[in-house]
């Protein structure tokens, strides 16, 4: 049964995997969205039931000591994209528990988010950027739970691990999918205090989109081909994975998912609203600009990558 349970799984898994790059292809920009988006709420659904769900059970008993290549690869030179935008002056109405309410004014604000280096993605000119695969394909292998503990980004002072990307999405997309959810809002608080709740981590984690996945997505989608490369690889060793279970329909199922895409992406402000009250660049708010920062949460990764010094008499140069 437990067998069964993780093909099922797996299966759910490499259907949605599937649809990635059928979706990627869409001339319209509005159905790839769709579709996309789609795709990724349906991955991180089999990932929590195989990785998180009683600590990851369904995983470690049908396969003995699951190991991940660690998060990394080539970093190249530190990179950065500044976004920039501002909210409009806004009155709001709130209401409070006894019938009370009140009249909030938002001031127009301007704001600020710089994004760093991540860990699968390469920056290119013009707002634009290359994604692939986060995973480092020449590290060695670390255990499960090396591997979900790992982090893999940081919004200003909050830190995202592998487990948490994984979580947030199938909690607030795949099983309690809540389309009115804004990316981001915060009323009243100061940016650094929005790490209260795990509706506001999420919310945190989707300030920017590479074309129209967050960078959280990308964890997961890459994270789902991870498995199913593994799948791919464990079937092909061994046709039956446990006497009395054929795994031939699996086998073909997961035998069609291209588990090594990349892509071209535009980056882009995916809050559909952020209203920070307080942090206005305004008169009357202390002329004060908001300001983010996302960057990969790995202090190795965010070293600054060595640059060969210049050679006396032989001209300058430095090499990322």
């Amino acid at each position: 049964m437990i067998v069964n349970a993780m093909l099922n799984c797996v299966t759910e898994l490499a259907t949605a995997g599937q649809r990635l790059p059928i979706a990627a292809k869409q001339s319209d920009e509005s159905t790839a969205l769709i579709l996309l988006q789609a795709a990724v709420r349906q991955m991180s659904v089999p990932m929590r039931k195989l990785c998180l769900d009683k600590k990851g059970d369904l995983l470690r008993r049908t396969i003995s000591d699951p190991y991940f290549l660690p998060m990394g690869g080539e970093k190249g030179k530190f990179s950065k994209a500044i976004l920039t935008w501002r909210t409009q002056r806004q009155e709001l109405i709130l209401g409070y528990e006894g019938g009370r309410r009140e009249d909030v004014i938002v001031p127009e604000s301007q704001h600020e988010i710089e994004i760093g280096r991540l860990y699968g993605i390469e920056f290119q000119e013009d707002g634009w950027c290359q994604i692939k695969s986060p995973f480092d394909q020449t590290g060695s292998r670390v255990n499960m739970d090396t591997w979900l503990a790992t982090k893999i980004l940081q919004v200003n002072s909050i830190g995202y691990t592998v487990r948490d990307a994984l979580k947030l999405v199938a909690d607030f997309e795949g099983a309690h999918t809540n389309d009115e959810l804004p990316a981001f809002v915060a009323v009243g608080v100061k940016p650094d205090d929005v790490d209260k709740g795990a509706s506001k981590r999420y919310r945190m984690a989707n300030c920017i989109y590479f074309g129209c996945l967050s960078y959280i997505h990308l964890v997961v989608v890459y994270s789902g081909l991870y498995i199913i490369r593994m799948m791919q690889k464990l079937i092909q060793e061994h046709p039956l994975a446990k006497e009395g279970v054929n795994v031939a329909g699996v086998a073909n199922v997961i035998a069609a998912v291209d588990s090594n895409l990349s892509a071209r992406s535009p980056i882009v402000n995916g809050c559909s609203e952020m209203i920070v009250v307080g942090k206005s660049n305004v008169a009357g708010a202390g002329h004060k600009q908001s300001r983010y920062r996302i960057w990969s949460g790995c202090e190795e990764w965010d070293k600054p990558v060595a640059t060969s010094k210049p050679r006396t008499g032989a001209g300058s140069g430095t090499q990322a």
